[in-house]
């Protein structure tokens, strides 16, 4: 490059470029950064890592009375409305700023990935409109409800195994 003349960016700066140049820069390097922004997202193992980990550990085990497990109860708890609702409120997932869909792909790759039970045949995943329409509600009770959830879980579980128990064999 010769002494005489300089690059499109210094010609920018330097005010050498037209205004409609200019206004072309603008808008390409606008759009490029409004793309770039609506489009980024981590997957469901990235967000678990970078949002849940390092409270509920690798293994979703949690912390014994600090962090409860997301072992058992997730999927115990998204089996019902109440729970679901529980699960979309908690602290951690309300005051997320993970994006409504991203919150629902979590909870879906959590109940799939992190698990001690089977998902249950007919399980529904969780989704963004179900997300959406909780989570700005957080929890003020969250130990009691939580404390709830599971003994109404284990009740519900206690009931068939107390029903086939009953039952006589010839």
């Amino acid at each position: 490059m010769d002494a005489g003349r300089i690059g499109p960016a210094a010609a920018w700066i330097d005010g050498r470029l037209g205004p409609g140049a200019a206004r072309f820069i603008g808008a390409a390097v606008s759009a490029w950064l409004g793309l770039a922004g609506s489009a980024w997202s981590y997957q469901p193992p990235v967000n678990f890592q970078l949002n849940c980990m390092g409270c509920h550990l690798p293994d979703g085990s949690g912390t014994p009375g600090r962090v409860p497990s997301i072992r058992r109860s997730l999927v115990l708890f998204s089996a019902t409305p109440r729970g679901r609702s529980y699960v979309v409120r908690v602290p951690g997932v309300a005051q997320s700023s993970l994006s409504d869909a991203d919150t629902a792909a979590l909870l879906n790759w959590m109940a799939r990935n992190l698990s001690d039970l089977e998902l249950p045949a007919g399980f529904v995943d969780y989704s963004e409109a179900e997300v959406r329409a909780q989570r700005h509600h957080p929890l003020a009770q969250v130990k009691a409800l939580r404390a709830q959830l599971m003994r109404d879980a284990a009740s519900s579980a206690a009931a068939p195994a107390a029903a086939a128990a009953s039952v006589s064999t010839p």
